[in-house]
């Protein structure tokens, strides 16, 4: 990581036009709520007070992984979606700590044998991650219940840190080291007085958290605790509150499932495309079966699918790819009609796992 550099704040627009990228999107805030926009549309006061609030309610994963995309055109349909893809760069400003975890997550998933996904590669090389300390949490927050700091730790281009008059800049890559060398005039090197603020900052953030979610107690050892808790009755009482919606995977930042489907593009020609999908879906899971049988399907029940997303990021993962496919982002609490509350969920299992033990 390089030396700390500072920031003015009335220098922040212009600085981050200088960040390479043909489309530049900026995490801005205004009274109504905290969203992506386009850098170049976004007033400098809605991008200084988003970069200083709470993550917004949309994490960046549709610029790696776009809801609905074209993946192959065939018959008599002309061009490449790949080579199309290949050409476009991207910027992405104010990505929070979580979110460089989750990236973390999906170059795990993505680039794994047998083949990497070439969709996402492609726009994986040609983005530019500008991440951002959290100076406050969001509620629905708890990446301290899986032991994460409210800050970036690595899988950044440039971090910025809120500080009185401005930011804190520090390079996590080349091509962010780079960038400040060719920045010039608006930075500065950082004094010992804005390097304790910015540490302050931090403390401040992670003591926010501890206190929003001190009334929850996560597993030790989630792979454990899960298995031996499926049958209690806890799981009952949550599933009947929720609706199948898939808003929770829609949101979540590592959830990485997709669709893919056919269509005719005019006379003789055909275009493939994946869309989003959900574990939570009905359908979702069902096979292949012969005409007028019934299509098999290993979780058919709605508690199956209910549990399975449980067990896939607190349990699966961490056997498979050695990490938890969950962030602590919390978004997923936010957008629940049912109210379903991943922390209580997990405490509660911590709790039957105690008792039982």
């Amino acid at each position: 990581m390089s030396e700390a550099k500072f920031l003015p704040g009335d220098r922040l627009v212009e600085f981050l036009g200088s960040v390479p990228g043909d489309r530049k999107l900026v995490n801005v805030s205004s009274e109504e709520c905290a969203v992506w926009g386009e850098l170049s549309e976004a007033e400098p006061a809605e991008v200084l007070a988003g970069l200083r609030g709470a993550r917004p309610f949309y994490s960046f994963k549709s610029v790696l992984m776009p809801a609905s995309e074209l993946v192959a055109r065939y018959g008599r349909a002309d061009g490449d979606p790949l080579e199309e893809v290949s050409k476009l760069t991207v910027a992405v400003i104010g990505v929070r700590g979580c979110e460089c975890r989750a990236l973390a997550y999906l170059d795990k998933v993505m680039f794994d044998e047998p083949m990497a996904d070439p969709f996402y590669a492609a726009r994986r090389e040609n983005s530019f991650i500008v991440a951002v300390d959290c100076a406050a949490a969001a509620e629905s927050c708890f990446c301290n219940l899986l032991g994460e700091a409210p800050y970036p730790e690595a899988n950044y281009d440039l971090n910025l840190s809120p500080v009185q008059d401005g930011f804190l800049v520090q390079a996590g890559s080349e091509k962010g080291e780079q960038l400040l060398a060719d920045a010039g005039s608006p930075l500065s090197d950082a004094t010992d007085a804005q390097l304790e603020e910015r540490d302050a900052m931090r403390r401040k953030a992670a003591e926010q958290l501890t206190g929003q979610n001190a009334d929850y107690d996560f597993p030790d050892d989630f792979a454990a605790t899960l298995p031996s808790t499926l049958e209690e009755v806890f799981w009952r009482t949550e599933l009947s509150t929720c609706v199948q919606c898939g808003g929770c995977t829609a949101v979540c930042p590592t959830c990485y499932c997709f669709l893919l489907f056919d269509q005719a593009a005019g006379e003789g020609a055909y275009e493939r495309g994946r869309v989003w999908d959900s574990c939570q879906f009905t359908g979702y899971s069902e096979m292949a079966a012969a005409p007028g049988l019934a299509k098999p399907d290993p979780r058919r029940e709605h508690m199956s699918k209910f549990q399975h997303r449980f067990a896939h990021k607190f349990w699966y993962s961490p056997l498979t790819l050695g990490t938890l496919g969950c962030v602590g982002c919390g978004r997923c609490i936010e957008t629940c009609p049912g109210a379903v509350d991943l922390r209580r969920v997990l405490s509660q299992a911590n709790k039957a796992y105690a008792q039982d033990a």
